[in-house]
């Protein structure tokens, strides 16, 4: 029996894959009506799973009735898929297969939850969790144990949650799975939050914080330690052949000497030869001498003798002498090949490894090539701070991404309807038929979207889009964009079905009648505003956009703000608080940024600008930045601006 399949791009086609998502974007709101091409693959695999029932192949049937009921589930046709889901369920009982019938139990589970039916969510996730003990299977039972934990929160039956999320977590830690205990945390933190348990939900909400910090610093150090053992081979391979150079080298030194003392033993012996002959010559010459005549030629004889015997043992000698050194000549010669062998292999290594690190250099080379490419496509993407002082001209943008690309991003755009936008020649702003015709305003949002990097990058490009298009359909109002932009977030990334919880902060404004009134709404991002020397700090509400949602609908706050006077505001990300420095190595701080903005907010936006910058490379020093940054200030409510 199959899952829904979950596609992992690789980064060569995340651009292919950004397209199909604004594909599907503009199709996902059209209704329930099948389109033709649909409704004709259903009709086609009902009719082969009906065709493998009857001759009882139910593996093939069970295919083709899932292959139907996951096409009904992802286009909103609950009721049949959940008919269908219940057939192949008998199917899988004939067959005796557990697990199919675990698994499509599960699918019929989620059903219901995103139909908010949680009593028979709690139904068929209990089927599920009842096969999963027959089975034994413990990361299933969690799983099938944290989904009803859900329901039961969701229809507000909290000490059964408890119940279960205290048997998952049990599990959880037997396992020593770190994912399903942040996903366990998670749940506890919103259940004691929703029983009023102020002090647990914090304390499982630290938990999921660190462990979700572990999972990552434990994925970093992973790929640390893997570039480290790559490094650490090619080091011991170079040690090893050099090592064997080496003695190689005092081998061939050992033989040269041991041959230069067998020659200088054979120049000895041939000395002391010539020595004794000179020797015997003259006791020979002696006896002549004493034994006369008579003797002479016994004498000869034995002269002759001698000398024969002297000129074989000295020609004995010097044959011995010479095969020593042709044997010797020919170890040397092989020795010579050998090393020449040796040192030919050690050259190939060296051009394998002088080529590994070209390939490397030039892989560098290349990923950073592309990122510059991703930043120049990313800052082509957003608009510039010189169109942004077009309508304020007191006013800064402070963007600086930790890497090439960045995960923070600024959006703004002017709107008017469009009776204005003919009006007023404004073709720089958005013209908008469905709003009011006296209608005309501006956006400005500072976002901060999930990681940083490439992953950053893409998200920023997904929700730079999808702010324009939700402006583009008329909703202008701050709380609207983030209902709706978070609605879009988890549709596209299919957040319901998967435990994806990629999504973004941000602070937005509406800036209306000539800047003398602001409206904002804020996902986690606060905005500051400063006025008659007073500093007042709005925070946005405690959900992002997109991720998990606990709440049955997420809507956002919309604050109000009349501009009666001379007024400095601000909006900005959590990466310039959120930064360690100074001489403890503490984080900046909230408190503290609103302390410098408020001592600074008189001067002029880009004089401000500069002192924020300098301020933080004095902070930071020589340690990293930890995350992107993003500040945006602009000056209203004083003669001079127009919208």
């Amino acid at each position: 029996m199959l899952l829904l399949p979950t596609r992992r791009l690789g980064r060569a086609k995340m651009v292919v894959a950004i397209v199909a998502i604004f594909f599907f974007s503009n199709i996902a709101i059209v209704g329930q009506q099948l389109p033709k091409n649909l409704s004709k693959e259903i009709d086609d695999n009902i009719t082969q799973a009906r065709h493998y029932e009857d001759v009882a192949d139910y593996n093939q049937a069970s295919f083709h009735y899932n292959n139907a009921a996951r096409i009904y589930w992802l286009n909103g046709a609950s009721t049949q898929a959940i008919e269908l889901f219940l057939k192949i369920v008998d199917l899988n009982k004939k067959l005796g297969n557990l697990n199919a019938q675990r698994v499509i139990y599960n699918n019929i589970g989620m059903i219901y939850s995103d139909e908010e039916n949680y009593p028979k969510a709690i139904e068929f996730f209990g089927e599920s969790l009842n096969i999963s003990r027959q089975m034994n299977r413990q990361a299933d039972i969690a799983a099938s144990l944290l989904s009803i934990a859900h329901a039961l929160s969701e229809s507000g039956t909290l000490s059964q949650a408890v119940t279960n999320l205290e048997e998952a977590k049990a599990i959880a830690l037997e396992l020593n799975d770190e994912k399903l205990l942040r996903n366990t945390y998670s749940l506890f933190a919103d259940v004691y939050d929703k029983m009023g348990d102020a002090e647990k939900s914090s304390e499982y909400f630290s938990q999921y914080t660190a462990i979700s910090r572990k999972i990552q610093r434990d994925e970093i150090r992973h790929q640390e330690r893997e570039a480290k053992k790559i490094v650490e081979q090619a080091k011991n391979q170079i040690s090893e052949i050099d090592k064997a150079r080496k003695e190689t080298e005092q081998a061939l030194q050992d033989k040269q000497k041991a041959l230069k003392e067998t020659e200088e033993s054979l120049e000895h012996v041939q000395q002391l030869t010539l020595e004794q002959q000179v020797q015997i010559d003259l006791l020979n010459t002696e006896k002549q001498l004493q034994e006369a005549i008579i003797r002479n030629q016994q004498l000869m004889r034995n002269v002759f003798i001698f000398i024969i015997l002297g000129v074989l043992f000295l020609a004995g000698m010097i044959y011995y002498s010479l095969k020593q050194k042709k044997q010797a000549n020919a170890l040397l010669s092989n020795q010579n090949k050998e090393i020449a062998r040796k040192n030919e292999v050690i050259e190939e290594k060296n051009r394998d490894l002088q080529d590994a690190f070209g390939k490397i250099d030039k892989q560098n080379r290349d990923i950073t090539s592309s990122l510059n490419y991703a930043q120049r496509i990313q800052q082509a993407m957003m608009p510039t701070e010189e169109n942004l002082r077009r309508v304020f001209p007191d006013s800064f943008i402070l963007l600086r991404p930790r890497d090439i690309v960045s995960g923070d991003f600024y959006w703004f755009t002017g709107f008017a309807s469009a009776r204005i936008h003919k009006e007023k020649n404004i073709e720089s702003f958005l013209k908008l038929h469905n709003i009011a015709a006296d209608e005309i305003g501006f956006l400005l949002t500072a976002v901060d979207c999930t990681g940083h990097g490439v992953p950053g990058a893409f998200m920023s490009m997904i929700g730079f889009n999808l702010l324009e298009n939700i402006t583009r359909s008329g909703k202008i109002l701050p709380n609207e964009m983030l209902n709706h932009l978070h609605q879009y977030i988890r549709y596209l990334l299919k957040q319901q079905n998967s435990d994806n919880q990629d999504g973004m902060d941000m602070a937005l404004c509406n800036i209306k009648d000539n800047g003398r009134k602001v409206l904002f709404s804020g996902a986690k991002n606060p905005m500051i505003y400063i006025a008659n020397g007073k500093l007042t700090h709005l925070k946005g509400d405690p959900v992002p956009i997109g991720g998990i949602q606990l709440e049955e609908r997420r809507e956002f706050t919309l604050h109000t703000i009349d501009i009666e006077q001379p007024t400095a505001i601000y909006i900005y990300t959590d990466g310039f608080p959120d930064q360690f420095g100074g001489a403890d190595g503490k984080k900046f701080s909230t408190q503290r940024l609103k302390n410098l903005l408020l001592e600074i907010h008189e001067k002029p936006m880009n004089e401000q600008k500069a002192i924020l910058n300098r301020t933080m490379d004095e902070w930071m020093g020589n340690r990293r930045q930890i995350d992107d940054m993003l500040i945006i200030g602009f000056r209203t409510g004083m003669d001079g601006i127009e919208i």
